[in-house]
């Protein structure tokens, strides 16, 4: 017996980690108590043969419900549903049609292989990480464990900062929920909910929704009914108010629930959720991502649209009435109505006309993605007297208008605070009334924490990046960035052949820079200077406005920038907060201009990657998924006539035709040709099997060749790579963040 108590107890470890899958327990195949008869060896290689994720046979759970669509544009699209833990998923056509062969009888290296028989592609990481995100979203039987992650987490120190962290964030953001609501919400849309949808109730709110705001202009400039005002007091009115705005925001989840159920679809649950650290309420809406973009459209649009037509019945009410408790009772909640509909209709907020505008022109991230156009490219396009495409044009309107209503909005509420509130804070504390009091510290705190979350963001990113540009200029920050700069190279293989002396020297010339969130680093046409490397954070690689690639910690892109002035073939944007590596063509050269060797070799390692990755083929891969997969590719050259597969032999390896052109033969007769950027052999990957043909070379060809055992390397690789798999499109139903993690349909 050769381990010791270190052993045993991370052995402990991952007996606890694996107790929640009985599944892994059978893999395993054998218990601690069997590891104690074993030696260290026998014990680490039990645990990784049984533990190996690419033999995992991933089996899809029943009963999934699917709903074909297409986009605007006419790509298509399918939304997945699992009914029994009401999850969802948006894959593209490719991706479902690879759920009918989970049924658990498929490794996860056979699913590879078999969507290369029928898509002609090698997607080791797409197929990788469509298992992962089944898997997080509990659409797969039994799912492999991921041992070692929850190994990590058991054995990661406490940290205090961490706890804080999570109880801070408990406190802004959590929820309280009712499950089980559909059955209720089914009943009130069959009792009264039904006739808001028909065409005499919609030409009525039609109506009242223009009606209201009218009549609200014309009140106020009677002054009949004062502000915040009634029975001739501030605080009652504002009490009133907080208690109609409560009962507004239920009416309008109730807007969108019923919207959902007019759609035939399922409202699972609602509740009350803390946004901020302030009250507010939610049902949750996402079913209706399982019908067509119509539906999903009008189930947003009633949430304010419901506000917006009881709003014009309060304001009608109040405009007949004579004077008097009732109808300054209605001209308040008309009022909080109108505004509460109006305040979600804005498109320059993140509410329901945000999302609709989002929804109707399908651009994901318009907000972010606008706002960081107008930062960085639309300025420096102003300045060159450039021509803005038709997308910048929208990208510079939207983004300019956000700002500009952002310094409004800041103006309206200083100007409210002058005019109302202030009137209403020194009656309340004069009062001596405990009650009136309690509402006027409510009312300060609705108003005050999120403009001072709001004023701390801003603060920390100022400070931040004052203390980031200071410590630039210290001589311990810079040899912290060119360790960084100096690690990140060593990663990319197009860097092995620089000296160690001359690397240092180009590490010494990258800069780092901080991108937010919708920012686009490079622009398709446009001639590119930079090479990137990613070192956090993760952006959307686009080809003529269509997602085709994800990039996250590890990518890098533009390495052609550095030799070539060539126009970028794609654009890349950052889809959350990231940070890159950036080394310029003029760097470069200037560090390179004398050392013709190195300059050579990196021309011709870079000459022959971009040969490869035009071969359709590997079309999906990354830079770093490429170059992964080109590490253990192995050229092979062959002449006219030479004989590269013999029927009947046992074969383990895959050939891909890098140029030349080869012949299929089957007992003697030619059955088949191969081009360029197409692949034989592919069974060999899986078993050690006979042959089933002759494969011979017409001409001088030029091979690449993959070994079982690299297939299994580079496979388990692209597996471990863990998050950076699960997105892989930019419209995946989570990247809408309504409110960070908050179900879709918040008020």
């Amino acid at each position: 017996m050769h381990y010791d108590a270190s052993q045993e107890e991370t052995l402990n470890c991952i007996v606890d980690a694996m107790t929640a899958s009985a599944t892994a327990w059978e893999r395993l195949g054998f218990t601690l108590q069997h590891a104690h008869s074993l030696n260290n060896r026998n014990i680490w290689d039990a645990l990784e043969r049984a533990l190996m994720p690419i033999e995992a046979r991933p089996r899809v759970v029943p009963n999934i419900e699917a709903s074909h669509q297409t986009t605007r544009y006419g790509s298509p699209y399918v939304v997945i549903r699992n009914p029994a833990a009401n999850t969802y998923l948006k894959l593209d056509p490719k991706e479902y049609e690879m759920l009918s062969l989970m049924d658990g009888t498929r490794t996860v290296k056979i699913l590879v292989v078999e969507y290369y028989q029928k898509n002609g592609v090698l997607a080791l990481p797409r197929i990788s990480g469509l298992v992962q995100l089944l898997r997080s979203h509990q659409f797969l039987i039994a799912p492999p464990l991921n041992v070692y992650a929850a190994l990590d987490a058991r054995l990661k120190p406490f940290e205090a900062t961490n706890f804080v962290a999570r109880v801070v964030r408990g406190f802004l953001f959590s929820n309280l929920s009712v499950h089980n609501i559909d059955t209720q919400m089914e009943k009130m849309y069959r009792a009264l909910g039904w006739i808001f949808f028909t065409r005499p109730a919609v030409l009525i709110g039609i109506v009242l929704s223009i009606l209201g705001p009218l009549i609200y202009l014309e009140e106020l400039a009677r002054q009949r009914y004062p502000l915040f005002q009634i029975g001739g007091s501030y605080v009652t009115g504002i009490l009133v108010i907080l208690l109609l705005q409560s009962v507004t925001l239920i009416i309008h989840e109730l807007g969108h629930a019923m919207a959902v159920k007019h759609a035939g679809r399922y409202v699972p649950r609602g509740g009350l959720l803390l946004y901020y650290g302030l009250p507010a309420g939610y049902v949750d809406t996402t079913d209706i991502w399982m019908s067509p973009r119509g539906k999903r459209l009008i189930t947003s649009f009633a949430g304010p649209y419901t506000g917006l037509v009881l709003g014009g019945v309060c304001a009608l009410g109040a405009l007949l009435l004579p004077e008097g408790a009732l109808g300054a009772f209605l001209f308040a909640w008309g009022l909080v109505l109108l505004v509460n509909a109006l305040f979600n209709f804005n498109p320059l907020l993140e509410l329901d006309g945000y999302y609709l505008l989002v929804d109707l022109l399908e651009k994901p991230s318009l907000r972010a993605r606008a706002l960081g156009f107008v930062r960085n490219t639309f300025w420096k396009k102003m300045r060159a007297r450039e021509t803005l495409t038709r997308e910048e044009k929208f990208f510079a309107l939207f983004g300019l208008a956000s700002l500009a209503y952002s310094f409004f909005a800041i103006y309206l509420a200083l100007r409210f605070w002058e005019l109302r509130i202030g009137r209403v804070v020194g009656e309340a504390l004069a009062s001596g009334n405990l009650l009136a009091q309690g509402a006027v510290i409510l009312l300060v705190a609705l108003i005050s924490i999120p403009l001072a979350l709001a004023l701390y963001s801003l603060a920390r990113r100022l400070i931040t990046s004052t203390f980031l540009r200071a410590g630039a200029l210290g001589e311990r920050a810079a040899a912290r960035l060119h360790r960084e700069a100096l690690d990140a190279l060593r990663a990319v293989p197009l860097w092995k052949d620089v000296p160690e002396p001359r690397l240092l020297q180009i590490a010494r010339a990258m800069r780092a820079q901080d991108i937010a969130e919708g920012t686009e680093v490079v622009r398709q046409g446009e001639e590119g200077d930079k090479f990137y490397i990613v070192v956090r954070g993760a952006f959307e690689v686009l080809e003529n406005g269509e997602a085709v690639n994800r990039l996250g910690s590890g990518n890098y892109f533009g390495e052609l920038a550095l030799l070539y002035h060539k126009p970028r073939v794609a654009t890349v944007v950052a889809v959350e907060p990231s940070r890159v590596l950036w080394l310029n063509h003029d760097d470069f050269d200037a560090l390179l201009f004398n050392d013709l060797q190195t300059r050579k070799k990196m021309e011709a390692s870079l000459q022959y990657r971009s040969e490869i990755a035009a071969i359709p083929l590997l079309h999906d891969l990354t830079p770093a998924e490429l170059d992964l997969l080109l590490s253990k590719l192995v050229p092979l050259s062959v002449a006219a006539g030479t004989e590269i597969i013999r029927q009947g032999e046992l074969g383990d390896r895959f050939y891909i035709v890098r140029s030349g052109q080869i012949e299929i033969i089957q007992n003697g007769n030619v059955v088949a040709t191969r081009g360029r950027g197409e692949a034989v052999g592919e069974i060999a990957l899986l078993m050690n099997v006979p042959r089933t043909a002759t494969v011979r070379a017409i001409e001088p060809t030029e091979l690449l060749t993959l070994s079982r055992q690299d297939f299994n390397d580079v496979l388990l690789n692209y597996l471990n790579r863990g998050e950076q798999l699960t997105q892989l499109s930019q419209m995946r139903l989570e990247t809408h963040k309504r409110l960070d993690e908050l179900p879709r349909g918040v008020g």
